[in-house]
């Protein structure tokens, strides 16, 4: 009989972080490559990173690509080609297969990486998460409708080898789980919804969070870059049906300006236009604003999944948001917050907020859930023992964390419970800083 192995002999797996953007630096995908890396530290094993690829070739490829695209757009109005291109693919994975020679890893975590995959040559099993596919991109983002056909033709192809190369395919709503597989042929047995974190280094104790009372102005937040596509306009409506109503609320915009001389001026609306969660000072700001809002309001016209969501949740702020794309995957209804039809306009979102604070006992529930929703699911620990599990079925075998972590028997997140981590990464509202 062989000698059990100790703990102490065991081997951490290793895995390969694969995106040609640096994941170690806080302002890669909004933060989120930041958080996940960490999070993949604290309870998966090690992380290899192997980018950036900052080298003369890929750059003069990205370079002439958008060369090509300022005069094809002259030319036609159209963008001919987006990052979604062989050219580029090809490059990456070439890369990438010598960064695996020279750092050799167990298994390969490609997060938003379809282009760095789809080509990529190796026998390593690789794990890919994303939070749309370009299916739904190019029938959702109105900004897609000016990519040529031979554009459309190439991300159809990226994204295809992509999900066809990877061993488990992981979103963070089932939306984008839906797509994969009705879209792209995954299968359900290796395709997953496993839901964002929230990007706080610091957040909020449990009791701060709950310090909650309906009593005076109900105070609605929205933070997003985009007015238009924020739904900034529905917001607006949304304050002015809640006063038209009789009741005292105040709505205050963070992140973008709404277009002057279209009449969204009111005492009781209040705009700023940014805050840097980098500066000490202005990062108490934001926290500040979502301790005293009573609502994150979203009534996106077009959005993946915004990690506002969770990062209201960890506050205890129920989010009010639309019904589309993959905010189901972040909402709970009537836990965390409310989805409203696409259609809703600021009255239905009033009408609604209204039936809520009608009751305080109502509202103070609904405040309690929204904090266990952050709890339970929408943070990065109870994210990175999700995908432990993920990685454990991909690799057939149980994965040595290299520490004692809660063990997870299955990928259901639901039954995940973890408190707070000091261990993560330092950033506050990825949605401020995010285009």
């Amino acid at each position: 009989m062989s000698a059990v192995q100790s703990p102490s002999t065991k081997k951490r797996l290793r895995i390969g972080f694969v995106h040609r953007f640096d994941a170690r630096k806080i302002r890669s995908w909004s933060g989120i490559f930041y958080f996940m890396s960490r999070a993949l530290e604290a309870h998966v094993g090690e992380v290899v990173y192997l980018g950036p690829d900052d080298s003369f070739g890929t750059k003069f490829t990205i370079d002439n690509t958008a060369r090509v695209n300022r005069y094809w757009q002259r030319l036609t109005v159209k963008i001919l080609a987006t990052d979604k291109n062989r050219i580029l693919s090809n490059r990456l994975g070439r890369f990438f297969e010598r960064r695996i020679r020279q750092m050799p890893c167990d298994i390969l975590f490609a997060p938003v990486a379809s282009v760095e995959i789809a080509h990529l040559k190796t026998d390593l099993p690789v794990v890919y998460y994303s939070d749309i596919t370009w299916a739904q991109i190019v029938d959702y983002y109105p900004e897609f409708t000016s990519v040529s056909e031979y554009g459309m033709a190439e991300g159809e192809r990226i994204e295809a080898s992509a999900i066809t190369r990877a061993n488990a395919a992981v979103y963070p709503s089932e939306w984008a789980v839906n797509s994969a597989c009705d879209d792209y042929g995954a299968s359900r047995d290796t395709t997953c919804k496993v839901s964002f974190g929230a990007n706080l280094n610091d957040p909020p104790t449990r009791a701060l969070a709950l310090n909650r009372s309906i009593d005076g102005p109900v105070k609605l937040l929205l933070v997003g870059v985009d007015w238009v596509r924020k739904g900034g306009a529905i917001a607006f409506e949304c304050l002015t049906a809640l006063l038209e109503a009789g009741v005292d609320a105040h709505l205050t915009i963070l992140g973008c300006t709404p277009p002057a001389g279209e009449g969204f001026e009111h005492p009781k609306f209040r705009v700023i236009p940014f805050l840097s969660k980098h500066d000490p000072e202005q990062r108490k700001q934001i926290e500040q604003l979502f301790l005293d809002a009573h609502f994150m309001l979203l009534p996106t016209r077009a959005d993946a999944t915004p990690i506002v969501i969770s990062e209201a949740s960890a506050f205890g702020l129920p989010t009010m948001a639309t019904d589309t794309g993959g905010l189901g995957g972040s909402i709970t209804e009537g836990v965390n917050g409310y989805l409203l039809p696409y259609e809703a306009r600021g009255k239905d979102y009033a009408d609604k907020i209204r039936s809520v604070v009608s009751e305080s006992r109502r509202y103070q529930a609904l405040v309690v859930s929204s904090r266990d929703e952050y709890e339970q699911r929408l943070n990065w620990d109870s994210w990175a023992i999700s995908m432990r599990a993920v990685m454990e079925r991909v690799l057939h075998r149980e994965i040595y964390p290299g520490h004692a972590v809660k063990s997870v028997g299955s990928i259901d997140e639901s039954t995940q419970t973890v408190t707070d981590s000091p261990d993560v990464a330092d950033s506050l509202t990825a949605e401020v800083s995010r285009t």
